[in-house]
């Protein structure tokens, strides 16, 4: 009985050591998750609210109507930051056509920093940044993300990660979304 208790003694403390672990790990997930999502701004709606360079609130869906190609980026992202160029001559390529919209959205929810960013840059590209917190059916935090919206304000396309814009096929889909 007496091996019998001295070859149970460390199991029991191992397990309860590993119970304590685990106790602490998921603690640890579940302090972090609160901070990760803000409790008290949810938007509801599942709409994406943008405030554009003049400070005007607009809804990702008053723009039903019109192709939208939403980009979120931010100015410290280098994946972002290299792709602009090619975003800049997709857009250029649609000049004049009013039923595509290009959409720059900042992560860093800093308009100031944003604009001087892509004037710095020379890029001319419109830059918005969120209201409120973005849809996760939308954004689920990498960037960049590309999402393209067709005129029924539907979601056509969502690309992670860096793009090359500039790419003929690119160009075409969105052509044919437009209508154009």
């Amino acid at each position: 009985m007496i091996t019998t208790l001295k070859f149970k003694t460390p199991i029991f403390i191992l397990m309860m050591t590993l119970f304590s672990f685990s106790l602490n790990a998921m603690q640890s997930r579940v302090e972090n998750q609160d901070r990760l999502i803000p409790q008290n701004n949810v938007n509801d709606n599942e709409d994406i609210i943008l405030i554009d360079e003049s400070g005007n609130k607009i809804a990702l869906s008053e723009l039903k109507g019109k192709v939208v190609l939403v980009n979120f980026w931010a100015t410290w992202c280098r994946p972002c930051v290299e792709e602009m160029p090619s975003i800049r001559d997709l857009k250029d390529k649609f000049k004049g056509n009013d039923n595509i919209v290009f959409v720059l959205l900042n992560v860093e929810a800093n308009l100031t920093k944003s604009k001087k960013f892509m004037k710095d840059k020379n890029y001319d590209l419109p830059v918005y940044v969120a209201a409120d917190t973005i849809p996760s059916k939308y954004f689920q935090g990498a960037i960049p993300t590309t999402l393209i919206f067709n005129k029924k304000g539907e979601l056509e396309a969502e690309m992670q990660g860096g793009q090359d814009f500039d790419q003929p096929e690119i160009y075409e889909a969105l052509k044919k979304l437009t209508g154009q």
